[in-house]
């Protein structure tokens, strides 16, 4: 537990520290198999019952206190950007699935920037809860084959542990090295370090027999391994796969070693340690919320900061463990399933709590913005040099900023996994002329201006977008691997708007600055070339800027004057002006000017919020730049709502 706990107040410090949560993996591992074990060697028999009871008793309690203290303490500490997350991630460590939550996000690249949770820690119990359901089973299978086939059950009980830590081993390494965000929280790269644990307790009694300093020797190099590891690992450590074994199997030799009262192990049980080692679970559940409420308004931890942190930790751990923990673990209530109805009752709470703020989100979001309402000009203050009215509350509401997306995204944005041309058919389906856009997640923000001026003329508009693949003709990379779904994808499309004509086609993406610029520059003339001989207009749209801050965060703690960015230092790189230089009929459009001022890129322009996230257009100001946008490609557009309010000021206005 002090490993995760320095680690996470001061990583820089411990960079490997997440290692903890594999040698609490082990432990629990072997305390886990060999209560079962010895249970059905004294009583002949494993309580299924009993067992469960007994671990709603021990974790729930204190599990199901600090959710809900942190489900009302987000309303308090996060800005409201961050509710629906939060609340979201609360509820699936109530269900004992977080760590799959965690897995979706981390290949879902809309997520890639968002800010970890204040129950993200929760992923190492969602394990630890999903092997409490089904490890008992497996042994009380293992038994009853066991006996059925007269064999010694303890016997049978290793081999079948041995297949699943072989199998999970197998699986942590292989996905590891393709996907280690994704292999890092799901369950079947995790279990085998539960397995080793499990291994241990079938076989223990085997190294009992080991002379004290052997012992001794056994368990100075596996505290050596865990502390080495805790050391050297880095957060770009491939993780888990074969990098765990070093932390597991120091736990693993700590265990075998024993219990040792030779010299200065003697004094290595102080009084305080076990004090705090009893209150290890409740420390563990307190720290990290405690951490992100504070990271929330001050974005450094220093030296006394964390002190202090640790301090208000402990004391709260020692209340929860003290009032809730110990009371509930040796409640006098003799009945086994009153637990179970306890826990229930705990997720019927959670299911409740989410459902009444999820419905007040919908609501935050539901109420529409006429595009020619005088309150919100939106770029108008930049282009029309027209002011915005003040003490206007800006849209989207922060509570919803980071759910106001381009509607592709609830249907056909396709996936990094997948290769086929997913698309939507926006506007008017049987319209005369059709339009489309073509990239990666900076394609889609172009969506929502775009489906604006497709409706007002009465066109079709396909979308074709794909995440971090750009429309290229390059070998892109994926977290350091060939991108081959992008490769396949981007030909796909070709090959899709080959045999479904288009007449205009917008493209855009991020920067891929990991990609030469001559590289970038061939592939992009090779696919355009191509396109523009089947008689395609090709209009690429300059890339927008790249914040430095998370925009909600920002207008969190302080107002939108401060949440701004010199321009020339966010504006990416003009790939798309240099391809497009030696290509007759290619001309790149570029919308900066109306999302920024000359010097400056403000957070909140015309009442309206620029970014969802560092580098995504909010749809909500992505549609209020379709008249400019028609503008400048010479397509029709009803004239430019001007507001009623006064000429803009020389200062930028927010």
């Amino acid at each position: 537990m002090g490993i995760v706990f320095i680690f996470h107040l001061w990583p820089q410090w411990l960079s490997g520290g997440y290692v903890g949560v594999d040698v609490f993996f082990v432990i629990s591992g072997f305390l886990i198999t060999g209560k079962l074990s010895r249970d059905s060697e004294r009583d002949g028999k494993i309580s299924l019952l009993e067992f469960y009871s007994g671990r709603v008793r021990r974790l729930l309690p204190a599990a199901t206190l600090v959710l809900f203290v942190t489900f009302f303490g987000m309303f308090a500490f996060l800005p409201s950007a961050r509710w629906e997350e939060t609340a979201a991630q609360i509820l699936a460590s109530a269900f004992y699935v977080q760590n799959w939550a965690l897995a979706a996000r981390s290949i879902d690249y809309l997520s890639a920037d968002a800010d970890p949770s204040p129950v993200q820690h929760y992923w190492s119990l969602s394990i630890e809860g999903q092997f409490y359901v089904v490890w008992p089973l497996l042994i009380i299978a293992a038994i009853w084959i066991a006996r059925r086939f007269d064999v010694p059950s303890r016997a049978l009980t290793f081999f079948v542990v041995s297949i699943i830590f072989a199998s999970s081993f197998a699986a942590s390494v292989i996905l590891t090295e393709q996907d280690p965000g994704y292999a890092y929280f799901v369950t079947h790269t995790r279990i085998w370090e539960l397995a080793l644990g499990g291994l241990l307790a079938l076989t223990i009694h085997h190294g009992q027999g080991m002379p004290g300093s052997v012992r001794a020797s056994v368990a100075v190099a596996g505290l050596a391994a865990i502390l080495w590891s805790a050391i050297t690992y880095t957060p770009s450590t491939i993780f888990p796969g074969i990098a765990a074994l070093v932390p597991t199997l120091g736990t693993a030799a700590v265990i075998l070693a024993g219990d040792i009262k030779l010299g200065a192990f003697r004094r290595l049980k102080p009084g305080w340690l076990i004090w705090l080692g009893d209150r290890s679970y409740s420390l563990y559940l307190w720290h990290w919320p405690i951490i992100i409420f504070y990271t929330a308004w001050y974005e450094k931890i220093g030296l006394m900061d964390g002190i202090g942190l640790m301090a208000i930790t402990v004391v709260l751990s020692h209340i929860s463990y003290g009032h809730i923990e110990q009371r509930y673990r040796h409640s006098r209530y003799k009945s086994e399933r009153r637990p179970l109805v306890y826990g229930l009752g705990s997720l019927a709470g959670a299911v409740v709590a989410f459902g009444v703020l999820q419905h007040w989100m919908v609501s935050q979001g539901s109420a529409g913005v006429s595009p020619a309402d005088a309150r919100y000009p939106g770029p108008a203050v930049l282009v029309s040099n027209v002011s915005a009215p003040p003490d206007i509350e800006p849209i989207p509401p922060l509570a919803v900023l980071k759910r106001d997306l381009p509607s592709v995204y609830d249907k056909c944005h396709q996936n990094q996994r997948r290769a086929e041309p997913v698309h939507c058919i926006l506007g008017n389906p049987e319209g005369r002329k059709t339009i489309a856009v073509v990239g990666d997640s900076h394609a889609a923000n172009w969506i929502p201006a775009l489906e604006r001026i497709a409706t007002q003329n009465d066109w079709r508009l396909l979308t074709f977008t794909k995440s971090a693949c750009a429309f290229s003709r390059v070998e892109v990379q994926l977290k350091g691997k060939p991108y081959t779904s992008c490769m396949e994808w981007r030909e796909n499309v070709v090959e899709f708007i080959r045999s479904n004509p288009v007449d205009i086609m917008f493209i855009g993406q991020s920067p891929y600055r990991y990609i030469d610029k001559e590289v970038m520059v061939r592939g992009l003339r090779s696919v355009w070339g191509e396109l523009s001989q089947l008689g395609i207009r090709i209009i690429p749209i300059q890339d927008t800027p790249f914040m430095p801050f998370q925009p909600e965060e920002c207008l969190a703690r302080k107002d939108g004057k401060s949440c701004v960015a010199r321009r020339k230092e966010v504006l990416p790189p003009d790939v798309f002006e240099y391809a497009s230089s030696t290509m007759d009929g290619i001309h790149v459009v570029d919308m900066n000017d109306a999302i920024c001022g000359p010097e400056i890129c403000e957070t909140i322009v015309g009442n309206m919020i620029v970014w969802r996230d560092r580098h995504h257009l909010s749809a909500t100001y992505s549609a209020a730049l379709a008249p400019y946008l028609a503008k400048q490609v010479g397509l029709p557009f009803p004239k430019v709502p001007r507001s009623k309010s006064v000429r803009r000021s020389e200062t930028p206005s927010g």
